[in-house]
């Protein structure tokens, strides 16, 4: 039993997800002031409705990818789940000291998608968007799949998913492309610091031990 809860408990780390939404929400206004981003590429795509199919998976595909990189290979979860927090405390600070918004379309129609976007739009303010959480969160999901040895049978829908998820972001007018690329620049970022660092630890360890060695060869 203690066996398997030794197993079970770094899944808590996944709580980082749903537990963010308590400062999202708390953010998420207008109050200190709100800047857009839009750029002429932003106006020039058009929202395009099955997206938001994707965009609302995210959730799933989360709760897979790190349960199941968490099983796979723990070191690489660790380091997806470091680099989660670190971005999430940019983008929470970001989000308090230069808040953006992203202008929203007039949704018409009955369908399921226009449905779907406005169920959306209802739910969630126009904020908090620089930089985009949907992205950093599918992002590090994909970066740690394509981390482990997992095989092309997982790596390759997860590349696809991730990817319809990331830029449905912007076609369904939820985020626009400096949201995008800052999201995945903070990921980047943050996920090679981390790598380096644990090289310098492990190498510093190495020396460490060596050093030990030769002084008590010498005694």
């Amino acid at each position: 039993m203690k066996n398997i809860f030794r197993k079970l408990l770094p899944l808590i780390l996944i709580g980082l997800v749903p537990f963010s939404n308590l400062f999202y929400w708390t953010l998420n206004g207008t109050q200190r002031g709100v800047y857009d981003l839009t750029t002429d590429l932003d106006r020039s795509l058009p929202l395009i409705k099955i997206f938001i199919i994707p965009y609302m998976t995210l959730w799933f595909f989360l709760a897979f990818c790190y349960v199941y990189l968490c099983f796979k290979n723990r070191k690489v979860y660790y380091r997806i789940m470091i680099t989660l927090f670190l971005c999430y405390v940019v983008a929470f600070t970001t989000y308090y000291f230069f808040q953006t918004t992203v202008p929203r379309p007039i949704v018409t129609g009955d369908d399921i998608f226009s449905k779907l976007i406005l169920f959306t739009y209802n739910s969630d303010a126009p904020n908090n968007c620089f930089p985009s959480i949907h992205v950093i969160t599918a992002y590090l999901a994909v970066k740690g799949i394509n981390a482990t040895n997992a095989r092309k049978l997982i790596k390759f829908p997860v590349n696809i998913i991730g990817f319809l998820i990331i830029i449905s972001t912007e076609f369904v007018k939820q985020h626009v492309i400096m949201d995008i690329f800052f999201a995945i620049f903070i990921c980047q970022t943050f996920f090679i610091l981390i790598v380096y660092l644990e090289q310098q630890y492990i190498l510093y360890n190495s020396v460490k031990i060596q050093n030990s060695l030769n002084e008590n060869i010498n005694q």
